[in-house]
């Protein structure tokens, strides 16, 4: 296996870009009930396979799915270009159940890498271990012989993403469930004994794909060697300190692909609150949207992808290139200090506050160390006022009465050196002479009790 530079070089343009989108579109889109809607309504393939010739994408659907990633703030996009219903928006030779031979009649991959190349966006393919059109997924005793015929598709069809689209960033496995296991509510009956790692041969396929794709990303979903993690729904680190990605839908669950009346979404203050908790912990936020058939972005969308492009042109510094420093050393999900008014992330020295509940003119700095040098709102001029407190506190004062954001107002505090957390606290405070044990202050956790 070879690697052009460490792993920490591959993962240096990760680590700074912080914000992506996933990108859920395929055939299923046409039906508007989610990506998963073949096995969730017991579609046989007869009733099935017919609405691929109604899938008709716009010619410059990945230009327009480009312009919006760039206006959203994303530095990276994740296409699917197989779901677990096995259809491919590539031109694989393995089969003719893709978007050459169907509906489309062309390369949507090719559309999409060559548009998002031309923006300046990083590129990253999905692609599903799982395909549900095989009979030997659902009993592999009866259907034994397809097995390793499923593990040689996969292994072609991989082989040709790494091949013929140039330089590929991210390879995002999913749906790496044996066959005859438990899944979406459905049993196969007789679960194969076997890890899932040795059934898809997932080090010998991952060995493939860094010798044909030195510099690639791969997630940990295939059961063999990966570079990030990647928690579902949810804001979660890594315990082992690896590099992890949030991804996340704007509606609820299970609706990753297209649905024409989704009727539960997250507001843009919450889909903007979920980005900055995990840049905050040190990860990466994939913000999911499923397009229309024509390739375009669903209106309901595209206004929490407008409003979080406006915020992001304003304080996208709070984002891009960020970490916890010391202020959130904790493994996984910590609150850290001042998390009842927001969350901070930090570059060296500078820090930046992101308020999530205003607080008013005035800003209490606790638990924070060291001293606090200045403090200015993004988007206005002048530094606001700081004066010193007791218990090692500064307070901020001239912000606005009121939240001069509508989604989430930032201020950007300079400190003496990189900031950390306050974490051994006595009963000195109740009297205002509390003086934190500065030597190794900066790497002590944070404290299970402030």
């Amino acid at each position: 296996m070879s690697h052009n530079g460490s792993d920490a070089t591959r993962l240096e343009w990760f680590g700074k870009a912080r914000f992506g989108l996933f990108v859920h579109w395929g055939m299923y889109s046409v039906l508007g009930r989610g990506e998963q809607v073949m096995i969730r309504d017991l579609m046989p393939r007869a009733e099935y396979d017919p609405h691929a010739d109604r899938f008709r994408p716009r010619a410059d659907w990945a230009e327009r799915l480009a312009e919006r990633a760039v206006h959203t703030g994303a530095k990276y996009v994740v296409l699917t270009t197989r779901h677990h219903d096995g259809y491919c928006l590539f031109d694989t030779e393995t089969h003719d159940f893709n978007a050459a031979h169907t509906g489309p009649g062309r390369d949507l991959v090719a559309e999409f890498v060559d548009a998002m190349r031309r923006a300046g966006l990083r590129v990253g393919f999905y692609y599903s271990l799982l395909n549900w059109r095989w009979p030997g997924v659902w009993d592999p005793v009866k259907h034994a012989g397809d097995l390793p015929r499923m593990v040689e598709e996969v292994r072609s069809q991989i082989r040709e993403l790494m091949t013929r689209y140039g330089s590929v960033d991210i390879l995002w496995y999913d749906g790496a469930a044996l066959p005859g296991s438990a899944a979406h509510g459905m049993w196969g009956g007789h679960p194969i004994d076997r890890g899932r790692a040795a059934f898809w041969r997932s080090e010998e396929l991952n060995a493939m794909v860094r010798e044909l794709q030195p510099n690639i990303l791969i997630n940990n979903r295939s059961g063999g060697g990966a570079d990030f993690g990647t928690p579902e729904q949810r804001v979660t680190g890594d315990p082992a300190g690896k590099a992890w990605e949030t991804c996340m839908t704007v509606n609820y669950a299970p609706g990753w692909g297209f649905i024409r009346y989704s009727l539960a979404n997250k507001t843009p203050g919450e889909v903007l609150f979920n980005l900055m908790d995990a840049v905050r912990l040190g990860g990466n936020f994939l913000l999911n949207v499923g397009p229309r058939p024509d390739g375009l972005i669903d209106p309901r969308e595209g206004r929490i992808l407008e409003e979080l492009g406006r915020w992001m042109a304003k304080h996208g510094e709070a984002v891009y290139g960020t970490k916890p420093e010391r202020l959130y050393p904790l493994r996984g999900r910590a609150q850290g200090p001042m998390y009842h008014y927001g969350m901070w992330t930090c570059k060296g020295t500078t820090a930046y506050f992101t308020f999530f509940y205003y607080p008013g003119t005035e800003l209490v700095i606790s638990k924070i160390g060291p001293g606090v040098r200045s403090a200015r709102l993004l988007g206005s001029e002048g530094d606001l006022e700081l004066v010193p407190m007791s218990n090692c506190r500064t307070l901020i004062r001239g912000l606005p009465e009121t939240p001069p954001d509508p989604l989430a107002p930032v201020i950007q505090v300079e400190f003496e050196a990189p900031p950390y957390a306050l974490t051994e606290l006595d009963a000195n405070w109740l009297d205002g002479t509390f003086e934190p044990r500065v030597s190794g202050a900066a790497d002590t956790e944070v404290s299970r009790s402030v």
